[in-house]
């Protein structure tokens, strides 16, 4: 168990010691170098060094008593506020000197994230920056990961529309439940997701295996436009051809028949 916490520690930029160090100040205190060096496991030559950089970086205190030198962590909520605070300052400036270096350019490019958890993390995000509208193609298994942030965005005012082969709940959403999505499921390779926020970015992502999911992301205008037009549009068509029955052959060019030839099949045949 005390394993995790030191390696999310280590994460934030502690050592190894530094973290093991704080734990067992965080289990006893105060107490003196000699006892952290035994608590902890850190050497004894190292022990003071350790503490030292624990008491510069806001993690621990100096308690002297008489002759003696004793350490104190500083409260874990406490410090873990101060480090998050000083982290949100340090990127906002971040994010305005890189901004004030980088090159304005009209470059569109299709960023490709790899992995389930990358995929649905990329999902949330932009659910959660959504101000106006959502378009949504997903299966139901896969929706529930993505629920909570629609709901949130709900409540923001943002429209959400959810294209989905089952009927699900999305409360003060739309839901349209597109039989045609499943169906074309299989030819395209395991698509679970399809997802255009504010008509400004989309992201694509397919399932090629039970471990292995890709996707791409993209602001290209064109790019969302042809997928925010595909989801409005073309998802509609087994039922815009069950209400021309027959007639939808007349229509349909005869060359362009094939690409229609299984929505064809199971709604004229009825």
């Amino acid at each position: 168990m005390m394993g995790e916490p030191i390696q999310r520690l280590v994460k934030l930029g502690f050592s190894e010691y530094e973290a093991k160090a704080y734990l067992a100040l965080l289990g006893k205190s105060p107490i003196s170098g000699y006892e952290v060096s035994k608590l902890s496991g850190v050497p004894r030559s190292m022990i003071y060094e350790v503490v030292g950089k624990l008491t510069a970086r806001g993690a621990a205190m100096t308690l002297r008593t008489g002759g003696s030198v004793k350490y104190a962590p500083v409260p874990a909520k406490e410090f873990l506020d101060q480090l998050e605070r000083e982290r949100e300052e340090l990127i906002e400036s971040l994010r305005e000197d890189l901004a004030a270096i980088a090159t304005p350019t009209d470059l569109e490019y299709v960023w490709n994230i790899e992995g389930h958890d990358n995929i649905m993390g990329k999902a949330l995000e932009m659910i959660g920056q959504a101000s106006t509208q959502i378009y949504l193609a997903i299966l139901p298994a896969t929706l529930p990961a993505l629920q909570p942030a629609l709901q949130d965005a709900i409540g923001r005012g943002v429209r959400v529309v959810v294209y989905t082969t089952d009927a699900a709940g999305v409360r003060g959403g739309q839901v349209v439940v597109a039989r045609v999505f499943e169906e074309t499921l299989g030819q395209a390779r395991g698509l679970r997701l399809l997802l255009v926020v504010d008509g400004a970015e989309v992201l694509i992502g397919e399932w090629l295996t039970a471990h292995r999911a890709r996707a791409s992301w993209t602001s290209s205008p064109l790019l969302v436009f042809i997928a925010e037009h595909h989801l409005r549009t073309d998802l509609y068509l087994p039922q815009i051809l069950a209400l021309l029955g027959d007639r939808a052959l007349d229509i349909i060019q005869e060359e362009d028949r094939e690409l229609f030839a299984h929505a064809l099949e199971s709604q004229i045949n009825h």
